[in-house]
């Protein structure tokens, strides 16, 4: 297996590297009964038994401009625990070290298998792994879903290419669309008099430009740790109470972190009449289709909105507002891809940035993220197969996804008519107060939503 990592994937690669920021995801399981070592090793076998899983890492380009590249390591690194029973708060506590494991796919494996027992006698299981190995849906599909990996001679895979000829036409096309990019660029600014062209690279820079002019002071510097908290909902009251507020579950998941990401920057001290910026995930991919178990290999499938709210104290209420905003970012960002046929990799980045060196445009990228203040992605429905772990079959099964940038990130998937959700924050960020789980459970009544925080 030889295959480029996808283009700028390297500036998340960076930002584990040489920043703060903890580009990970995590699929967390949670059982009520006891599971052996045995069986925690045989899973982490399995889920590296396939390139198109977690068996790869990534390799250092041997040519100058050139992406790393995956190659195929499918020897699992060892399992994490489980040591002494713990109770609800060492749990808490052992959640939020999980997140704040640093995965780097160049330097390490990138991915750990992680297990804690609790003093009921139950197990929570956390695979976690760097966000290079593909978007949440993707890594789902392939790891628990019942579409077979491919055979590794699939045509897409690029292999048996002399590695130093791969990566010298890999850096040639780099340059090339640098060099266009940069002749565009000089083109509009040229045109500039003229008016700015929609969609152009000008109007993609203003994304950073903003970041820069536009910053919130009582943001301190960013903490490597991160905190988390999980919520199980019924998907009957999740959507019936979105419904009777006027919205839907996208539009409630939203308002929910606005509210999580509003009362942090009260809490520490932040501007409170300054809007509430969220990046959200739009999915492009064709989910009527089969999913593709080669997904996560694949070219990104994936655009971002922006959806802006009115900052102040935490509202409650009438969702229409919300699901109005929701719905105008969606369409805006999925009518841009429509005008262009390009699928933007990050906000702000324009091909010109292809011939900077890679740690400036990281920090052009992470500076852009952090303009936002909180992130939300919805996986939808999960394949049965994330909750079954050997013979043992799992209560509650939920993705964690830690902010880039951001303050604070949601992400809500569903599975057995339940809605599962998770919250990770920077600790910094969430000012004094309440902890994590508390701030959530608070959240949750006041909306009227029962709810099981763990």
């Amino acid at each position: 297996m030889d295959v480029p990592l996808v283009e700028h994937g390297s500036l998340m690669l960076l930002a584990a590297q040489r920043s703060a920021e903890l580009p990970n995801m995590a699929i967390v399981t949670r059982f009520a009964e006891k599971i052996p070592l045995s069986d925690l090793q045989d899973e982490a076998a399995r889920v590296s038994a396939s390139p198109f899983g977690l068996g790869r890492k990534l390799r250092a380009p041997k040519v100058l401009g050139a992406r790393p590249r995956w190659a195929m390591a499918t020897t699992p690194p060892p399992v994490v625990g489980p040591d002494e029973p713990l109770d609800e708060a060492g749990l808490a506590r052992w959640m939020d070290e999980q997140v704040s494991v640093r995965h780097d796919p160049e330097r390490g494996p990138g991915w750990q298998l992680a297990a804690a027992h609790d003093v009921r006698g139950g197990t929570v299981v956390t695979l976690g792994m760097a966000h290079l190995f593909g978007h949440g849906r993707d890594v789902i599909t392939t790891l628990y879903g019942d579409v077979p990996a491919p055979e590794l001679d699939l045509e897409a895979l690029q292999l048996g290419k002399p590695e130093l000829l791969a990566e010298a036409k890999d850096t040639l096309e780099r340059l090339r669309s640098g060099v266009v990019g940069l002749a565009r660029l000089g083109g509009e600014i040229a045109m500039l008099p003229w008016g700015l062209r929609p969609d152009g690279e000008l109007d993609t820079l203003r994304a950073p430009l903003r970041a820069v002019r536009d910053r919130d002071p009582s943001r301190g510097r960013r903490s490597p740790r991160r905190v988390a908290a999980i919520a199980t909902v019924a998907a009957a009251d999740w959507d019936g109470r979105a419904a009777e507020l006027g919205g839907s579950a996208t539009s409630m998941q939203v308002a929910l972190i606005a509210n999580l990401a509003r009362e942090a920057r009260a809490a520490r001290g932040g501007p409170a009449g300054r809007p509430i910026r969220m990046i959200v995930p739009v999915d492009l991919a064709d989910r009527t289709e089969l999913p593709d178990a080669a997904a996560t290999v694949g070219p990104i499938q994936l655009t971002s909105a922006t959806v802006v709210l009115p900052g102040g104290r935490a509202s409650y209420g009438s969702l229409a507002g919300v699901r109005a905003e929701t719905r105008r970012a969606f369409g805006e960002a999925s009518a841009q891809v429509a005008r262009t046929g390009r699928v933007p990799i990050a906000p702000g980045l324009v091909d010109a940035m292809k011939l900077l060196p890679d740690e400036l445009t990281r920090r052009v990228v992470t500076s852009v993220h952090g303009h936002y203040d909180a992130a939300a992605s919805n996986v939808g429905d999960m394949p049965p197969g994330i909750l079954r772990l050997g013979d043992n079959t799992a209560t509650d099964a939920v993705l964690m996804a830690c902010p880039m940038g951001s303050d604070v990130s949601i992400a809500v998937a569903r599975h057995d008519g339940r809605v599962q959700m998770s919250i990770v924050a920077d600790p910094s960020r969430l000012g004094g107060g309440p902890s994590l789980p508390q701030r959530l459970a608070t959240e949750l009544a006041a909306w009227g939503i029962p709810a099981r925080v763990w």
